[in-house]
């Protein structure tokens, strides 16, 4: 893993938010990224590039977590939607790691990016309380992956984390 730095834009995207425990993701998240494509279809909204899952708040006392399930997107605004609604990534300065292999294993890779942070006094821009987690801006991009590459070795996920920026 070779986590970069960089400074990013405002990414739109179209999403259903999801509280649920960190075992059902892999179930929740496809059903509901075939919600959000069905949506933009109907509405003929184009998606600008790769899948992702937004994290708000990670509660590590009960394995529950608040996320978007998303995909960036073209239009600045979508008609009210019960499930689909419009958000945005907002700008600021960023660290990433691909990692590389099935889903799995993400933690792991996520875990590394943890690591390097913090043996390089990097704060993340972000609220603890009692082990709850509450993130500006926690990305992960599933750049290759289903269904396109069946071959979960081949699949990759770009991890992003907004780092602190301290005010003037």
């Amino acid at each position: 893993m070779e986590p970069k730095i960089a400074q990013r834009e405002t990414q739109l995207y179209a999403g259903v938010r999801q509280v649920l425990r960190r075992t059902d993701l892999p179930d929740v998240a496809p059903a509901s990224l075939s919600t959000v494509f069905a949506f933009l279809q109907q509405h003929r909204v184009h998606a600008t590039a790769a899948p992702l899952i937004r994290y708000f708040v990670v509660d590590y006392n009960t394995g529950e977590m608040e996320i978007d399930v998303g995909v960036p997107i073209d239009a600045t605004n979508l008609p009210a939607d019960a499930r689909v609604h419009s958000a945005q990534i907002p700008s600021g300065t960023f660290a990433t790691a691909i990692h590389r292999g099935p889903y799995e294993a993400l933690v792991h890779t996520t875990a590394a990016l943890m690591e390097w942070a913090q043996q390089n006094s990097i704060r993340w821009e972000m609220l603890e309380d009692g082990e709850v987690t509450r993130w500006v801006g926690r990305v992960e991009h599933y750049l290759i992956g289903l269904p396109d590459e069946p071959n979960p070795k081949n699949w990759q996920t770009e991890i992003a984390i907004m780092i602190f920026a301290a005010q003037p």
